[in-house]
């Protein structure tokens, strides 16, 4: 079996080139132990054993067997059935053909946009891909006799992209017709809408798999997929305000998240540090907060991420972190006669007046804030046309307040001292103003989105905050008891708990010596475990609420992390999230230690810097990686 080919470029001085070509034959095949045993007492389910073997005719690749060992293969994350056949067929790329697309102008549109794409995937899976759209199986000695035809029928023409979406899907794969030696398939893949039949499409990619045996793709003979999510919100928060990520970075993100299906892009676009956002109403926000002029999204960078997303299956979330986290940008109000519009902005000693440096809150008792927000706010959804809007509020820092001169006056006018009760009374206030500017924005009332915080704590969230008006979202740890009470009140909730969804956790502190805040490392293995229904059971909910529990996010705030390293502290750990949140086994995360080992291989094949979870000897010895419980 030739297994591996090396060349070797030999310079002479004078002489024309010269390349030696060298053969590796390797004597491994895989079979398939699939009697769901344990080894050494760790269970690992079906399994791929390499084994010695003398005839190289029969032998096995590890793809062909990661394929058929096991009830869903390669695909993640896990779909809700899957039956398959032990056959493969081997075919080249340009074998396969998309024959039929049913579903309206707007749906074929964007199914042919998702072909480009799927066509990539395939080139992507052989070791010698290079170059984007250039087929590194162009040339190659197999001769194909098969034929792949795929139909994509969708029943509801509306492509808009918002929560609630119906992302369920059918993928069938059948032997169509068989002329002397070829083998024609065909695959089928049926859907309501567009973005589930480009979930069948994500799943059929991985129903395939490189065969190093014979430099061919592989697809089973037949097969059937029936699936739908379970929770219809699947997403990561980046935060591109604290340190600025480029747009070819966060298609990159978006790339990775369609790979796992996931459907929510939520961008933390500013704060306090930097205002990047370049906002059409307001230019003075980017030209006094961004880090610099080429550190800004545009309407047009924003135009192309939110549609770049679109065609992958996912809907960009923007959040406009108030009434803390703001401060630079806002400084611009007195020059133009408006009046302070933030306070503290930059105010020492930092540790005082807000939680990180740099300082800032809104001047929420300024009448001239509210009208520049709704002028933001509409640039908000002119540009991302989100059916949802993110108003942060979170981490309010009492003091800032209490010791700005503006609030003080305003305080003292009304015959009151500043208690926290107080307090808490104007930022109330501030909420209703914002969210009314907000709804003026979108001519109607999208749910508001929360962070949880000294609004939501235990017996207090029902006198701030209206459940039919705002989801909150949960930062807390999950066993806080306001999970529960929250849920059981009848509002909706995000789950984002940090003592596992925090993927920032574990670095050390950059505000000072030892480490940072969150840790430990949040490995996959906690991201995996961390079910949000689990969470609400186990503090005694009611199963009948469990629709309020709209899934979840990990959160990836950059205080220490920018598009140099972001790909491999998101991955495959997002990928761990994925499965929660698609599928939220009942299993953990022991049995699906095999496939998320094999899944980071074909991320990085797709270009994604995952991170590496074990030795590739691990991925080539399946299960034998593991602690005996002995």
């Amino acid at each position: 079996m030739k297994w591996l080919v090396v060349a070797l470029l030999t310079l002479a001085v004078g002489t024309l080139a010269k390349v030696n070509v060298y053969t590796v034959t390797a004597p491994w095949t895989y079979v398939c132990d699939s009697s769901n045993s344990s080894v050494g007492g760790h269970y690992v389910g079906a399994r791929c054993v390499k084994t010695e073997n003398g005839d190289d005719s029969t032998a096995v690749s590890l793809g062909a067997c990661k394929l058929t060992c096991g009830e869903f293969g390669l695909v993640w994350p896990q779909p809700e059935s899957m039956v398959h056949a032990q056959q493969l067929v081997n075919f080249l790329p340009q074998d396969v053909r998309f024959v039929s697309i049913t579903g309206g102008d707007a749906v074929t549109n964007m199914v042919n946009k998702f072909a480009e794409i799927f066509q990539e995937y395939l080139f992507k899976k052989s070791p010698q891909y290079e170059y984007y759209k250039v087929d590194p199986f162009s040339g190659k000695p197999f001769i194909s006799d098969s034929r792949i035809d795929i139909s994509v029928t969708v029943t509801d023409e509306d492509v808009s992209l918002v929560h609630g979406t119906d992302e369920s899907y059918t993928l069938e794969i059948e032997r169509a017709a068989k002329s002397g030696s070829q083998d024609h398939l065909s695959v089928k893949v049926t859907a309501k809408t567009y973005y589930g039949a480009r979930h069948g499409l994500e799943t059929l990619s991985q129903m395939i798999a490189y065969d190093d045996n014979t430099d061919t793709l592989m697809i089973y003979k037949s097969a059937k997929v029936v699936d739908k999510p379970a929770f219809p919100h699947r997403g990561v928060l980046v935060d591109t305000a604290r340190n600025y990520m480029s747009v070819a970075v966060i298609k990159e993100i978006i790339s990775g998240m369609s790979y796992d299906k996931l459907n929510v892009f939520h961008w933390h676009i500013t704060d306090t540090h930097s205002f990047p956002f370049w906002s059409q109403s307001i230019p003075q926000l980017p030209m006094y907060g961004a880090y610099s002029p080429r550190k800004v999204y545009t309407p047009q960078n924003i135009a192309e991420i939110v549609d770049y997303a679109r065609v992958r299956g996912v809907r960009v979330l923007p959040e406009f972190d108030a009434p803390a986290h703001v401060g630079n940008g806002w400084q611009y109000g007195e020059k133009e006669g408006l009046g302070k519009l933030a306070v503290c902005v930059n105010q020492e000693p930092w540790q005082q007046y807000c939680v990180e440096p740099p300082c800032g809150q809104f001047n929420i008792v300024n009448d001239n804030l509210y009208p520049e927000l709704g002028k933001l706010y509409k640039d908000f959804y002119d540009l991302f046309q989100s059916d949802m809007f993110h108003m942060g509020g979170d981490e309010i820092n009492l003091n800032c307040w209490n010791t700005s001169t503006e609030i003080r006056s305003y305080l003292e006018s009304q015959g009151k001292v500043g208690t926290e009760d107080d307090l808490l009374e104007l930022w109330d206030q501030f909420q209703f103003r914002a969210g009314e500017e907000v709804y003026k924005a979108w001519g109607s009332r999208p749910p508001l989105i929360l962070w949880t915080s000294r609004l939501t704590e235990k017996g207090e969230v029902d006198k701030f905050l209206n459940k039919e008006d705002y989801i909150i979202q949960i930062w807390t740890g999950g066993d806080d008891p306001v999970v529960s009470e929250l849920i059981n009140k009848g509002y909706r909730v995000i789950f984002s708990n940090s003592d596992a969804w925090y993927l920032d956790c574990g670095y050390s502190s950059w505000v000072g010596e030892g480490n940072n805040w969150c840790s430990p490392y949040k490995g996959w293995q906690i991201v995996y475990e961390n079910s949000p229904r689990a969470m609400y059971r186990n503090q005694g909910g009611n199963s009948e609420n469990e629709d309020l529990i709209l899934g979840g996010e990990a959160a990836m705030w950059s205080e220490q992390v920018d598009g140099a390293a972001v790909m491999h502290k998101l991955w495959p750990r997002l990928s761990a999230l994925a499965e929660r949140l698609w599928t939220d086994p009942s299993s953990g995360w022991k049995q699906a230690e095999i496939r998320m080992v094999g899944h980071r291989e074909d991320l990085v094949d797709r270009g994604i810097g995952a991170d590496a979870l074990q030795p590739l000897w691990c991925n080539q010895n399946e299960g034998l990686c593991y602690v005996s419980k002995a």
